[in-house]
């Protein structure tokens, strides 16, 4: 039998399933692997930020037409997010997607669950377009 409240990593967890910030002062958060790539969210008070590098512009020894090909995917690309997300071009020339939403806090598991699953099926095609134009 479970206790009423167990820890897991940042978090407190009630038996109902509702995560507690174990440290009021820290910002929890965690990171998952999807499709390769790394995935890490944070937590503040109402929302839930996210980051990830997508992708990186390849080096002109990869050929100039595949670089060329890539920078004009990269040029269109921040256009065609949606509102409130970021992308960057690190100076090691990677693409950084930040974005942020809202949530309930403190949240059940659950419920953190939902707006992350959202923003991978939104990202998803972005990634299609960046494995195809060779960002990868």
């Amino acid at each position: 039998m479970l206790p009423d409240i167990f820890p897991l990593g940042p978090f407190l967890v009630e038996e109902s399933g509702r995560l507690l910030v174990k440290d009021p002062g820290s910002k929890p958060g965690f990171s998952f692997l999807w499709r390769g790539r790394r995935f890490s969210v944070s937590l503040a008070e109402q929302s839930m930020a996210w980051t990830a590098i997508l992708g990186k512009v390849p080096s002109s020894a990869a050929g100039r037409e595949r670089r060329e090909a890539g920078l004009a995917t990269l040029r269109m690309l921040p256009q065609s997010l949606p509102s409130g997300w970021t992308l960057r071009l690190t100076a090691d020339h990677r693409l950084q997607l930040s974005a942020e939403t809202e949530i309930a806090w403190p949240a059940h598991v659950s419920m953190l669950m939902q707006p992350v699953v959202r923003f991978l099926l939104a990202v998803g095609p972005y990634l299609d377009l960046i494995e195809e134009a060779g960002l990868n």
